[in-house]
């Protein structure tokens, strides 16, 4: 018996004299577990920034252990625009899939990427901006003490944290208000997220690196309070959100749990009640998505989701 090559003839005879049929062969798929990762939103591309020009990315990619197709996510609602990428099939053919971002929508590819070589993201569509925070300070110091400032901020180590600023007799606004720069400029907490700045009477903070509005951020002013509090601050529970927050348009490229299939099939001829995860048969069929002409668009979705054990599709070919 000669050996079977899909895609071309392969007939055997019957016993109707000149009547032939075409030869097939069942085919165990297999995919094992050490390939069969579960879908990863960031597995080929982690979370980056997009820009104020389209920007080809060509490093820091991983392609999928098995032949997968991908899928794209933003970190906002209203991000737009085409992720173009590059790589190649099962037969290390190069192609390339045009996937429009949906905001924070998942878009799933159809195309099974054996690797990735580049991934080419759309412009910004939301500029980012730093959040900025600012407080007045009030009052004329008649005690010399501490006074009290707490900064509460999202993300922040020890928020709300509440911070000692000394003040001497007679200080006025301005005078307080630069004690507490030069107490908030020297706090570990404080300055690793936000630049300490202001003038005259007013004590700002901004953020230091662009990031969604954080509502709680909040600078309080006060005397202090037991032995040693400085009396005459005016008390300032509220800052003001001078400049909200707008993060960065972020993008993520992953993979789906479709696996590409190694043939380019005519029809869907995974043979019913044979497919299996871990051993065990899927109760519900697979959906399989077939092409005679790309073999990137021949895939297999499990009705389970893949979680890194093997799979066996039988299948005729």
């Amino acid at each position: 018996m000669s050996k079977y090559t899909p895609g071309t003839a392969n007939y055997v005879r019957t016993d109707a004299g000149n009547k032939t049929c075409e030869r097939c062969y069942p085919v165990i798929f297999n995919v094992p577990a050490t390939k069969a990762l579960a879908a990863s939103a960031n597995g080929v591309m982690a979370a980056t920034n997009l820009g104020a020009a389209v920007q080809t990315i060509t490093t820091g990619i991983t392609s999928p252990a098995a032949p997968r197709a991908l899928s794209i996510v933003g970190n906002v609602s209203g991000i737009t625009g085409n992720v173009v990428v590059v790589g190649t099939n099962y037969a290390k053919e190069v192609i390339t899939e045009t996937l429009a971002l949906n905001g924070t929508t998942t878009v799933h590819g159809a195309k099974a990427f054996k690797t990735v070589t580049s991934v080419a993201l759309p412009v910004q569509v939301h500029a980012p901006v730093a959040q900025v925070e600012t407080a007045t300070a009030a009052g004329t110091v008649s005690t010399t003490g501490n006074a009290s400032v707490v900064v509460t901020a999202a993300g922040m180590t020890g928020s709300p944290k509440t911070i000692a600023v000394p003040v001497v007799e007679n200080d006025n606004a301005a005078a307080i208000a630069l004690a507490i720069r030069t107490v908030l400029a020297a706090d570990a907490a404080v300055i690793a997220l936000f630049t300490v700045g202001g003038a005259t009477d007013k004590v700002i903070l901004t953020r230091k690196a662009p990031a969604a509005n954080d509502t709680s951020l909040n600078i309080a002013i006060a005397d202090g309070t037991g032995e040693g509090a400085s009396v005459g601050v005016t008390t300032a529970a509220s800052s003001a959100n001078t400049t909200a927050g707008v993060p960065y348009d972020i993008v993520s490229v992953g993979w789906n749990d479709k696996l590409g299939l190694p043939y380019q099939l005519t029809r869907n001829t995974v043979i019913p009640g044979m497919t299996f995860l871990d051993n065990t048969k899927e109760a519900t069929e697979p959906t399989v998505t077939v092409s005679t002409t790309a073999l990137e668009s021949n895939t297999i979705d499990l009705n389970s989701a893949l979680d890194g054990t093997e799979v066996n599709v039988y299948l005729v070919v």
